[in-house]
């Protein structure tokens, strides 16, 4: 009687499994600008959100139990055949001095992390975040990635200069920081080039701005993202926060 209850059982594992249907996937979100400061310009302006708005978004994922981990924990999770549920990645482009002085405070505050993207031409310039607040930074947790030397579009400059734009930066973070683990693309542009120079230079993941969730690391150098607008409500960063 017992072994005919075990193979009935075994029977339905597999109809089972089928049922609970694939992984459902990480949101990566994606942010620039956390200042109150709003720039004046049109492209400033919509890449900028009010601390306020971000801090109600920390909020929102702490009572909502969605965990935040940085890219490189999840590219080794899902390289350890790992599916991270109730996660989702917070990414912040160009290394704004805000990274440091509003965006990382913040995350600190709600026990968050984050994965801030530099460019290592404009690392300290007055605009941009300095090497002692990057450090400061990776020592509270945060991850710090590449996003070229330039800020250059990798798919529509020379074979020299993309291959500049790529390993300089991946040299400048190893020599003043720690070497990077993953790379977001400026414009979230890319080409059959960059993906050979991502594997050249040991990167593990890379990010683009096509929408979607990461599932998997079947295609590492053109992860998907979701934007975070300046003027989506809660609700709408519920829907972008969850898979």
């Amino acid at each position: 009687m017992r072994l005919w209850w075990l193979l009935a059982l075994a029977a339905l594992m597999p109809a089972a499994a089928t049922a609970a249907g694939p992984p459902s996937g990480v949101p990566v979100l994606m942010y620039h600008k956390v200042d109150a400061v709003t720039p004046r310009d049109a492209v400033g302006r919509s890449l900028t959100l009010e601390p306020a708005v971000f801090e109600a978004q920390l909020k929102w994922l702490r009572a909502h139990a969605i965990r935040t981990i940085t890219m490189n924990e999840l590219a080794d999770a899902l390289r350890r055949g790992e599916h991270p549920s109730h996660a989702v990645v917070l990414t912040f482009d160009d290394g704004y001095t805000d990274s440091a002085t509003v965006v990382t405070p913040l995350l600190r505050k709600y026990g968050d992390v984050g994965s801030f993207y530099v460019s290592a031409n404009f690392i300290g310039d007055g605009r941009h975040a300095s090497w002692p607040q990057l450090r400061a930074m990776r020592a509270a947790g945060m991850e710090v990635g590449c996003h070229g030397s330039r800020h250059l579009d990798l798919s529509r400059i020379g074979d020299r200069g993309a291959a500049y734009e790529v390993n300089h930066c991946v040299a400048a973070l190893t020599h003043y920081l720690a070497p990077p683990a993953t790379y977001a693309y400026p414009a979230g542009r890319w080409n059959a080039r960059t993906l050979a120079l991502m594997r050249g230079a040991g990167i593990k993941a890379a990010l683009t701005e096509r929408p979607g969730v990461v599932t998997s690391l079947a295609a590492p150098y053109t992860l998907p993202r979701r934007r975070i607008a300046r003027d989506a409500g809660l609700a709408s960063f519920a829907v972008l926060a969850t898979p």
